[in-house]
């Protein structure tokens, strides 16, 4: 379940990259940011944040 928000500042360039990607791939900037995110290597431990 997604429960949890991040937000992040980003400058006009950076948020243009990521609207075209996600328009490149036929999906949300949500989505290009969490398969970014899906890339990173497995947590040594979890929190519960």
């Amino acid at each position: 379940m997604r429960d949890k928000r991040l937000v992040v500042r980003v400058t006009e360039y950076e948020l243009l990259q990521l609207q075209q990607e996600a328009d490149r791939r036929g999906v949300s900037s949500s989505d290009v940011v969490r398969a970014w995110i899906a890339q990173l290597p497995k947590p040594k431990k979890t929190t519960s944040d």
